[in-house]
């Protein structure tokens, strides 16, 4: 960026003090980078400095002192690289059900056996169910949503076909070091709930819940988010737990 400044600072200067040097038309083709923001970059220096600049679309055609156009022709050509690309990031979203009481057994999947064996370590919960679990994508720096629904947990007050709906999205997810210690950031990651919960009479409504926060995850660890009891009751907890992966 220094090496930039300073070639539209020399672009400048040598419009000022060689006016009357030979004119010339130089025609340069845009091979990597995106033509309108060189454009514009371009647009943004050259007032005061006697070159008049044009582009078709694939060239830009620039018209003035020798000198100063070659400045602006290297400066072009630092502008004119491929943007970089962005890395795709995998995240894997398990809600689990955690219940204070023993109850059937429910098989858990085994990649998550260590996080049951934390959970149990910190808290008095005695079984545990997966709810819902899935895969979004997105790109590095860029945002993530999904919503989907699944039927309500055992409840003789809550008709059977009615559903708890959730969207889980994040404002955006940022990867950072190299392989083997990247970190995966996720800035405003959020779980919303609606829980159909009866009444016991024959009708329900729906309880708002969720989890809301900024998380830091190791890649390839599973780490639990957070939970909220609206689902279990304040004997339980809904729990997320959620994983992160850079992928080709």
């Amino acid at each position: 960026m220094k090496k930039l400044y300073s070639l539209i600072f020399m672009a400048v200067f040598c419009a000022g003090s060689i006016q009357a040097d030979e004119q010339v038309t130089k025609v340069i083709t845009i091979k990597h980078g995106n033509m309108v923001q060189i454009f514009h970059t371009i647009n943004g220096v050259l007032q005061g400095s006697g070159v008049l600049a044009s582009n078709d679309g694939e060239h830009v055609i620039l018209r003035g002192n020798k000198d100063t156009v070659a400045g602006f022709e290297e400066m072009i050509k630092q502008l004119d690289v491929a943007p970089a690309v962005k890395k795709n990031i995998e995240t894997t979203v398990y809600m689990i059900v955690a219940s204070a009481q023993a109850g059937s057994a429910t098989p858990m999947p085994t990649e998550l056996d260590p996080v049951v064996k934390q959970l149990k370590s910190v808290f008095t919960y005695k079984a545990f169910r997966v709810l819902d679990s899935f895969v979004l994508r997105s790109r590095d720096g860029e945002q993530g949503d999904t919503n989907g629904f699944v039927p309500p947990l055992p409840d003789a007050n809550v008709p059977a076909n009615t559903k708890i709906t959730y969207q889980f999205r994040y404002h955006r997810v940022t990867a950072d070091g190299g392989d083997g210690g990247r970190v995966v950031r996720f800035d405003q990651l959020r779980l919303y709930i609606k829980m159909p919960i009866g009444d016991g009479r024959g009708g329900f409504s729906y309880l708002d819940a969720g989890i809301a926060t900024d998380v830091d995850v190791p890649e390839g660890k599973k780490v639990v988010v957070g939970k909220t009891s609206a689902v279990e009751g304040s004997d339980g907890a809904l729990i997320l737990v959620i994983s992160a992966k850079v992928v080709d």
